[in-house]
């Protein structure tokens, strides 16, 4: 009897020791709740840096990023994606872990080798249409879109449609003074105008990222050598849902006096005769200021302006346009704002740029001048705009509207954007397709649709 009993207490500690061990050597997870808003039943896309997930989940924990999974509110695991953004072959800060997201989801992490990845069924096809030009469509049939040369893109079909929807996006038009010695005896000598395809750019590195089951992805590094040390940088991120991710980087190694830098797209349904532009209200347009008016005045006054739902919008035939008051852009020397689309009531559909990063109005004219503007000439434009029109100034005098510039004289023709190395000029913008059957249905949906873009929040 004392012998068993010997052996039972011998056998508890051993069981006790073993529990203990196995707790210790229990894999520990950390997690991140990323906010996601969903109201118009879209599924929303999601993309977080693998820098932004470190953070967020603690840069002292041994993640082991193969243990990654999404979940979602009712804890179960959602399709999701890593993507190599630098091509390094590595796991690096600046790949991109993307889904699409109806509600709140859970970023898990654990520091243990999963016992197998999870494997996601790719959404996407890709054919090679000669050396310069690829298509990427979904596989439910739903869009193609041609990458090119230069990894611009355009949207050339829809629910089966071809038309050309939009063309060029990721693209940048620059104009400057490529020998410029504005440094060493302010002469600018003489300007030039090119965009990615007119210099043309220089390939740094182009290529096409494995389709996963929310996007697939192009990675464009192209170089100027008009503008020595003048880099693009533009990661464009195609999702199942009809949109496309677009972030644009211009990086500066040199020096440059640059009298433009957009970002942009063009021809947006350039082929659609019935196409209507319509955006929000400009918080600023100098055609305004020169009339002493604001911008709603302005544009009513043109029988350009709609109401939905109470707030005025800016709509006009694509095609047409409003007269504009000089030049001949649609508009230009005006404040960017969320959104701005093109609406076909004959094919129901519509095409939309979507700007997260909206910059404030300065409060003065100098200011103002100085701004990234948006630009409508046949291509959708956002950037700063340095050739400064003689109007600008001729009108307010000549309406007796205070300029208020301190020493505009002794200025001359020191407008350019001077940049040096180091500068960065960057732009967040979503490429939106979608259905639409009436200005109201568009003004509300892009108002929603941009919300829940915006909406999304690492907590």
């Amino acid at each position: 009897m004392k012998i068993r009993n010997r052996f039972a207490v011998v056998a508890l500690l051993m069981a006790a020791v073993l529990a203990i061990f196995s707790m210790g050597a229990s894999a520990a997870t950390k997690s991140v709740v990323v906010n996601v808003k969903c109201v118009t039943g879209t599924p929303v896309p999601v993309s977080l840096t693998m820098d932004e997930v470190r953070e967020a989940i603690g840069v002292d924990f041994p993640a082991n990023w193969d243990s990654l999974t999404v979940l979602d509110e009712k804890g179960e695991q959602i399709p999701f994606q890593l993507d190599d953004v630098d091509m390094s072959g590595t796991v690096s800060r600046y790949d991109e872990v993307a889904f699409l997201a109806t509600g709140p989801v859970k970023i898990v992490v654990s520091d243990e080798e999963p016992e197998k990845k999870p494997v996601f069924q790719a959404a996407f096809g890709v054919d090679k249409v000669d050396e310069d030009n690829t298509i990427i469509y979904s596989l439910d049939g739903l869009f193609k879109v041609k990458v090119g040369k230069y990894g611009t893109l355009d949207i050339i079909e829809y629910r089966g449609k071809e038309h050309k929807y939009a063309r060029d996006i990721g693209m940048i038009r620059y104009a400057g003074f490529p020998y410029s010695t504005w440094w060493y005896d302010e002469n600018y000598d003489r300007h030039e105008e090119k965009t990615t395809f007119e210099e043309p750019f220089r390939i740094i590195k182009l290529g096409i990222l494995e389709a996963g089951p929310a996007r697939i992805t192009v990675v464009a590094h192209n170089a100027s050598d008009l503008f020595p040390g003048m880099r693009q940088e533009m990661v464009a991120s195609i999702y199942t849902t009809g949109e496309i991710r677009v972030s644009n980087r211009v990086v500066s190694a040199g020096y440059a006096d640059l009298t433009k830098l957009f970002t942009m797209c063009g021809g947006v349904m350039s082929d659609i005769e019935d196409a209507r532009h319509i955006l929000p209200v400009f918080r600023w347009i100098d055609w305004a200021d020169e009339l002493g008016i604001t911008a709603k005045e302005y544009w009513a006054e043109q029988g350009a302006l709609t109401e939905v739902d109470g707030t005025p919008y800016i709509t006009f035939a694509d095609s047409v346009g409003p007269k504009p008051a000089w030049w001949g852009a649609s508009y230009l020397f005006c404040s960017p704002e969320r959104w701005r689309t093109n609406f076909s009531a004959g094919e129901s559909m519509g095409v939309a740029e979507c700007l997260m990063d909206v910059p404030e109005v300065a409060p003065d004219l100098e200011g103002k001048i100085e701004m990234e503007h948006w630009h409508l000439e046949g291509e959708w434009r956002t950037g700063y705009f340095r050739w400064i029109a003689d109007e600008i100034f001729g009108l307010r005098q000549k309406n007796e509207i205070p300029i208020n510039i301190e020493n505009l004289e002794g200025r001359g023709p020191n407008w350019p954007l001077h940049m040096i190395p180091g500068d960065v000029f960057e732009h967040l913008n979503y490429y939106l397709i979608y259905d639409t059957h009436s200005v109201a249905s568009t003004v509300r949906y892009l108002e929603a649709r941009y919300a829940e873009l915006d909406s999304v929040e690492v907590k």
